[in-house]
């Protein structure tokens, strides 16, 4: 069962997320959102569309890309540019992203229903030689 629009606004409507009524076009965000979390956190288990926490994912991303676009898009920043001369060689190189998700919220959210995902363990025990 895919999120429908009614959903999202619901999930907004009860949390009285007036941002929410501001966006223009909230199809798109919505569109934009479950775009995100197929590419960004496939594959998923069976059933996780139906998994309250998909919902909560998908209308919280909605809402931040509605807000803000450009979010989900890196641009790489140049931390040193060489060139040479002759035979020409241009070599360019990049700082690291500061963080590689944009969204840790919503991966929080949806990584317990990731497929192949192994839920974290503490085991406690005497390492004997």
């Amino acid at each position: 069962m895919a999120i429908t629009l009614a959903q999202v606004d619901t999930f907004h409507e009860e949390r009285c997320n007036v941002e929410w009524a501001a966006v223009a076009d909230r199809n798109a965000a919505l569109l934009n959102a479950l775009d995100y979390v197929e590419q960004a956190y496939a594959p998923l288990k069976a059933g996780a569309e139906d998994q309250p926490r998909y919902l909560i994912a998908v209308a919280t991303l909605a809402l931040r890309m509605a807000q803000n676009p450009q979010v989900g898009i890196s641009t790489p920043v140049v931390k040193k540019e060489a060139k040479e001369g002759v035979g020409f060689k241009k070599e360019v190189e990049y700082f690291e992203p500061v963080s590689a998700d944009p969204f840790p919220g919503v991966t929080a959210l949806i990584a317990p229903l990731r497929a192949g995902q192994a839920i974290p363990s503490v085991s406690f025990g005497k390492l004997v030689r």
